[in-house]
């Protein structure tokens, strides 16, 4: 019972035996475990298909030397040897073959289906490019949904109402002013003990207590004295004044316009604070020599106003020149 008759055939041969010998899954073996599968189920089952042509080469009937036995009388010996081994052949065929384990009837066609049943599960891109398709699609949704969300909150309205407020003549001085203002409190204001330090935090200070502005200073003279005066200097009587000497109304007759006019004159505004600054501060440059009083507001009082604010004397004349220079712009745009 050679193998070698099977393994000189064809794998298309081989499956057409296979079927006629019915053998079951023969179409996803390979051709080394069909020639194998195919031998043992032949020699299991050699009484049912050795009078088939198909297997006659296989058991090697056609030229064996039984038939010349028993041509031959003279060869009786030769006979019974060979009948003698084809008994020993069978009874050793007879012994029951093992069973092909799981592992071994995994055919490299059904492992591949398995493989492909796993992967059409799970969703992965089949191409760079469809990997590339999918990642631009998920930044356009973060895009449009970061789009929404900085519509809604209004950033850039609110911007541009801060920039057109800001752009303007009476911003820019507001601005001055409430620098002096906030200086001059700051400095004339003393800082007493308000309530004491947590126990956390007086390991990153040296102080023990949370200091603020004495408020009860408020309701001293000390500190009405200096306000009032620089009140006085730095925005009422400029504004008095230039309310009455507006030159913005007489250089709009032609055509009333109201982006054209102001109620109070900026230039002259800030030409009246380089005056009273003047008249009042300038005194305060010198420390060997006392400021003098200015009307029924005492020399302390100057001196605190003088020295107090940013910049002391020159501030005061750096915020006016700058006052003036603006507003010259202002009206040379609005020409």
């Amino acid at each position: 019972m050679s193998f070698s008759w099977l393994q000189r055939k064809r794998k298309g041969e081989l499956i057409d035996l296979a079927q006629r010998a019915r053998v079951p899954d023969a179409d996803g073996l390979l051709k080394d475990d069909l020639v194998e599968l195919l031998a043992n189920h032949l020699n299991r089952n050699e009484t049912a298909f050795a009078k088939l042509p198909e297997f006659r080469d296989f058991y090697g009937r056609t030229a064996s030397p039984i038939k010349r036995e028993r041509s031959s009388p003279s060869e009786a010996v030769a006979v019974l040897r060979t009948t003698r081994r084809r008994t020993l052949i069978k009874e050793q065929d007879e012994e029951p073959m093992p069973e092909i384990s799981s592992a071994v009837a995994r055919t490299p066609r059904a492992v591949y289906r398995r493989v492909s049943d796993v992967l059409n599960e799970v969703d992965i891109p089949a191409s760079p490019a469809q990997l590339a398709e999918v990642a631009d699609q998920s930044f356009q949704v973060v895009k449009t949904k970061a789009t929404e969300l900085w519509d809604r909150s209004r950033i850039i309205q609110l911007k541009e109402l801060v920039r057109e407020s800001a752009s303007s003549v009476a911003t820019i001085q507001t601005i001055i002013l409430l620098v002096e203002a906030a200086g001059l409190q700051w400095n004339t204001l003393d800082t007493t003990a308000l309530f004491s330090m947590p126990i956390f935090f007086t390991i990153f200070s040296n102080s023990q207590d949370v200091r603020g502005p004495n408020g009860w200073a408020l309701l001293t003279l000390e500190w009405w004295a200096p306000a009032t005066l620089w009140s006085l200097t730095s925005w009422i009587l400029p504004l008095v004044f230039s309310y009455f000497f507006n030159l913005t109304l007489g250089s709009n007759t032609a055509r009333k316009s109201s982006d054209r006019q102001y109620p109070a004159d900026p230039l002259m505004f800030n030409i009246a604070r380089l005056v009273l600054a003047y008249s009042a501060y300038r005194g305060t440059t010198n420390e060997a020599i006392a400021p003098g009083a200015w009307g029924t507001f005492s020399g302390d009082a100057v001196k605190c106003v003088g020295t107090h604010v940013p910049g002391g004397y020159y501030g005061l004349q750096i915020g006016s020149l700058i006052g003036v220079v603006v507003s010259i712009y202002d009206a040379a745009l609005k020409k």
